[in-house]
């Protein structure tokens, strides 16, 4: 994995301080290519051909186009064998190569080809234009800034922060956040005037003109279009993760896994040791004596694999140490503490020295993991008037011990839209002025909660609230100069499960019914009839309790104005403080949330009143 960066005007010591910026995506290797119209970066971290011959930004033969790529392309070999039949000739074994000659073959029609995760910038040194894609999800990052003069782009806001740009927070980000915790689902970022290519899509720069334009080349929609059997979409389903797994073993450094003891997890794990290709470990975060511990599924794993395990266990008191830190990694407020449990498993995985992780993000999107989504696929039910198999969904799941997750989801999407809007605010410690900002108002809450139905829910998950966890997943992985992989997110399996009848995901009480199915045999039986939705759950709420968050919101909160004062509401922060750490009521998503925004801004705008 690495980083790319660049701008549209010569400053070789510039493009180098962005270089150094972004190291440790890069620790491997590092170089610059600077010409009369434009300066790129990359740093390197060597996964696939360790030699120089990897180096960037890297020329085809002719020196007529260069290339800076973040990212993975699982099928490089494949296109390279293509490419060699047209008379191609490659100089080093690596898939950066391979997607420099692709985009001089095919043009934008080569994304259409790649299998993979992918940041990267292409410059036409004779047309002088620079294109620039991201991949179908958005795995892999790219913000930029764009003026109608300078435009400069990076894989990360810092690097962009060291030129003289203006910015301040933007209150519309802030605003989503404190009400629906939300972050990633628009190109803007908490940065005015700094925002992301969209996932899915690419760009070109004309370096002449100084014009910027974006396209999109993919985007997902669930149809349901899917015809045939519940027993042959199980079966197509194991071949196309087996197949995914395998594609993301490839690598020259060592392979592991983030085990959380959950089924997504627990399915990479084990479709890696159904291989036999490579010997793995696994990494986890554990919390003894927490009700959400994990460590019986984890350890349970273990002795049916006979793979080795290592566990970390985060802490408030490291927690705290980490904090300002860890969000200077994320580079934008984060809504819990679960995010930095997977920090610490990254961490884990350096010390230990495995490069390349395997997880399972995009599993719960794809499969309807979480609980909520049982409210859409009833609400789906009530209004094509299948009255008998709601009650029965019903029964099953009062069975279950979900009768109260399910009947609540399905009330609360079937009262007015107005209530259910007020109902946020009301949960939210959000200031009057912020929430009355009309420059802050966005559509996002109205398009999410008039999903008529699973499928649209599922799409609107893909497209919109997905990404924040695969920027966070970056951020821990590239802050420890490790590579995360996520193979549940192969556009070939979204793309069949984006077909698939609704109550081949929900049915019977139970969420993931075709993944469970397609698992059976692979997985422990123990982890695969599990219903609870943990992840990479914290003792979030015990941590606001201890010693050093109980100074830390002293200092912040109570015997300071913090610097996120003009977003939320002072006054009802302090009480609901008072209330969290008397034990009166559990107030943490709120706090953890403002802690963060905190946070961020001391990070970020530590000199600047907001």
């Amino acid at each position: 994995m690495c980083s790319i960066s660049g701008f549209n005007w010569v400053d070789e010591n510039l493009i180098i301080d962005m270089n150094r910026i972004l190291k440790d995506r890069g620790p491997d290797d590092e170089d610059i290519y600077v010409d009369e119209a434009v300066s790129l970066g990359h740093t390197r971290l060597s996964i696939i051909d360790l030699s120089e011959k990897g180096h960037q930004p890297m020329s085809d033969i002719n020196n007529k186009f260069y290339i800076a790529y973040n990212g993975e392309i699982y099928n490089f070999k494949e296109i390279r064998e293509e490419l060699e039949k047209f008379g191609y000739t490659f100089n080093s074994k690596t898939d950066a190569e391979v997607v420099l000659y692709s985009y001089i073959k095919w043009g934008k029609k080569c994304l259409e080809k790649f299998n993979g995760m992918f940041a990267f910038v292409v410059y036409d040194k004779e047309k002088k234009k620079l294109f620039i894609a991201r991949d179908r999800i958005g795995i892999k990052p790219l913000y930029y800034f764009y003026d109608g003069k300078r435009f400069i782009f990076a894989s990360e806001i810092p690097a962009i922060l060291i030129h003289e740009i203006d910015t301040t927070p933007n209150k519309e980000m802030i605003r989503d956040f404190l009400l629906y915790n939300i972050t990633d689902h628009t190109s803007k970022t908490f940065f005015t005037h700094i925002y992301k290519i969209l996932k899915g899509n690419y760009a070109i720069f004309d370096l002449v003109s100084n014009g910027l334009q974006m396209k999109e080349w993919w985007h997902i929609k669930f149809e349901n279009s899917y015809s045939g059997s519940y027993s042959q979409s199980v079966t197509t389903l194991q071949e196309l993760l087996t197949d995914s797994v395998n594609k993301r073993l490839i690598s020259d450094v060592p392979v592991g896994t983030c085990l959380s003891g959950g089924i997504d997890s627990s399915a990479i794990t084990c479709l890696i040791n159904e291989t036999k290709k490579t010997e793995i470990r696994t990494f986890s975060a554990v919390y003894p004596a927490f009700s959400k511990d994990e460590s019986r599924y984890i350890d349970m794993l273990g002795t049916k694999t006979g793979i080795k395990n290592f566990k970390v266990n985060p802490t408030a008191k490291t927690l705290k140490r980490d904090l300002l830190a860890f969000t200077a990694v994320m580079g934008e407020p984060v809504s819990s503490p679960s995010p930095y449990a997977q920090y610490c498993v990254h961490k884990l995985a350096k010390e230990n020295d495995v490069t390349v992780l395997l997880d399972g993000q995009g599993s719960d999107e794809l499969f309807a993991g979480y609980h909520y989504f049982w409210g859409f696929y009833l609400q789906g039910l009530l209004r094509k008037l299948k009255i008998g198999t709601v009650l029965k969904e019903l029964v099953y799941l009062s069975k279950g011990g979900h009768f109260k997750i399910g009947i609540l989801s399905l009330l609360f999407l079937l009262t007015p839209l107005s209530i259910r809007n007020d109902y946020f605010t009301w949960k939210s410690n959000i200031s009057r002025e912020l929430l009355r900002d009309e420059n802050a108002t966005t559509t996002f809450f109205k398009d999410y909660y008039t999903c008529k139905s699973l499928s649209k829910a599922l799409e609107f998950h893909m497209n919109c609230k997905l990404e924040h966890l695969l920027k966070w997943d970056d951020r821990n992985s590239m802050a420890h100069s490790r590579e995360a992989r996520v193979p549940f997110l192969d556009h070939r399996i979204i793309e069949f499960v984006s077909g698939l009848p609704e109550d081949f995901i929900i049915s019977k009480g139970k969420t993931k019914g075709i993944l469970r199915d397609a698992l059976k045999g692979i997985v422990p039986e123990d982890i695969l009839d599990r219903r609870d939705k943990i992840g990479f759950a914290t003792p979030e709420d015990e941590w606001l309790r201890s010693e050093e968050f109980n100074e830390l919101l002293n200092n912040w909160f109570l015997q300071a104005t913090p610097k996120c004062a003009p977003y939320i509401d002072l006054h009802k922060t302090r009480k609901i403080i008072k209330k969290h750490i008397d034990n009166r009521k559990n107030h943490g998503k709120v706090l953890w949330k403002t802690i963060f925004l905190e946070a961020w801004l001391r990070n970020y705008f530590g000199g600047v009143e907001t």
